[in-house]
């Protein structure tokens, strides 16, 4: 009796090896939508984390400041600050006065989408103007006014509403996964009301 010879043979190993390949295809596949889903989630909770900071920094502004606008439409400022109803200012800034006495401006500009800060110390001359949160698409400040008891329009609330875009890190901007834009909208009251 003939002993067979001990091993593969070639059809064997063909078939191996192609099963080899889809089980280590199917792995690459998976490991590839992995590795996108990680890097759009950090992307976003980094624009989200950065976007909630800044929005707590510009609502303790609105609560600590003392005085605010714009509360009348302005017409020579581009885009214009409109009266909306009675009562109701859109504008692409707002003023506020801290309780130092500064004046700081919050700005957003369009074609830089960017929001800028700008502090004027109080009874000081030379303004102060940095960069508070780039890649934002689009911003509106809304502030709801009323007349106090001198006749005079104060803030009732400040609203802010603008929507920022990640800032794509390259490898994600090669591989084509687009991070969904963040919206914030946030509104508080100045405890300041007379």
């Amino acid at each position: 009796m003939r002993r067979r010879a001990a091993g593969l043979s070639l059809v064997e190993l063909i078939i191996s090896l192609s099963i080899t390949a889809l089980l280590l295809s199917a792995v690459m596949v998976a490991l590839d939508a992995s590795f996108r889903a990680y890097a759009s989630a950090a992307e976003s909770a980094s624009t989200q984390t950065t976007t909630r900071l800044v929005v707590h920094r510009l609502l303790t502004l609105v609560r600590t400041s003392t005085a605010h606008g714009p509360l009348l439409p302005d017409s020579s400022t581009s885009p214009a600050v409109t009266l909306t109803g009675k009562s109701t200012i859109n504008a692409h800034y707002m003023d506020l006065i801290d309780p130092k006495g500064d004046l700081i401006r919050l700005e957003y500009r369009a074609d830089e989408e960017m929001i800028y800060v700008s502090v004027t110390p109080f009874g000081g001359s030379v303004t102060t103007t940095e960069p508070l949160l780039g890649g934002v698409s689009s911003c509106e400040f809304v502030l709801t006014r009323r007349l106090d008891d001198d006749g005079v329009w104060v803030l009732e609330r400040g609203s802010v509403d603008f929507t920022v875009e990640p800032d794509m890190d390259t490898s994600l901007a090669i591989e084509g996964n687009a991070t969904p834009p963040v919206r914030v909208v946030a509104s508080t009251m100045p405890r300041k009301l007379d």
